[in-house]
């Protein structure tokens, strides 16, 4: 049974002209300070995590290498589908492992997407709330718990903007 569900924008990629295509721009130097940064304050913060979903994106895949340090004992597995995909997608990758702590690592528009949709009629308006109604930004991380009294079965324990990086 699904308990926690941390949804985990990749880091800041290099930008579009910078890469083959789309799905080949990997991440800046930021990208994967902030990464491992927002890893490290998820351990800290007491998050044990089982297994990650990552998209098959290189930008994805380096924010998981990134994180893995944090998560050594975390199984992966990585997504085709997970590219780009809506946010029912995220939510049934989630639900459809045997995993109870899960990460997954993608993409917006859909993890932003997911992420309003999980705290639809949660009363809470603390400024966690409002910063991701707002926008889930490169490095983001939203931690959800399961919540059988919300309306959505979820309930937002944490959400973190990156830390800046001075480069």
């Amino acid at each position: 049974m699904l308990t926690d569900l941390i949804l985990f924008r990749h880091g800041k990629a290099v930008r579009q002209h910078e890469a083959r295509d789309d799905f080949s721009r990997g991440l800046t130097p930021r990208g994967r300070v902030q990464a491992a940064a927002q890893a490290q304050r998820l351990k800290e913060a007491g998050c044990d995590l089982d297994l990650a979903l990552v998209s098959t994106a290189l930008r994805a895949a380096e924010t998981w290498d990134a994180c893995h340090l944090a998560f050594p004992d975390a199984q992966v597995q990585m997504m085709r589908q997970l590219y780009l995909a809506a946010p029912s997608i995220y939510l049934g990758a989630a639900k459809s492992v045997s995993a109870s702590r899960v990460m997954i690592i993608a993409h917006d528009p859909g993890l932003h997407e997911l992420a309003c949709s999980l705290m639809k009629g949660d009363t809470g308006h603390d400024q966690g709330q409002a910063g991701l109604r707002e926008h889930l930004p490169t490095s983001g991380v939203a931690w959800f718990t399961a919540d059988p009294s919300t309306s959505s079965g979820f309930k937002l324990r944490q959400f973190w903007g990156p830390e800046p990086v001075l480069a």
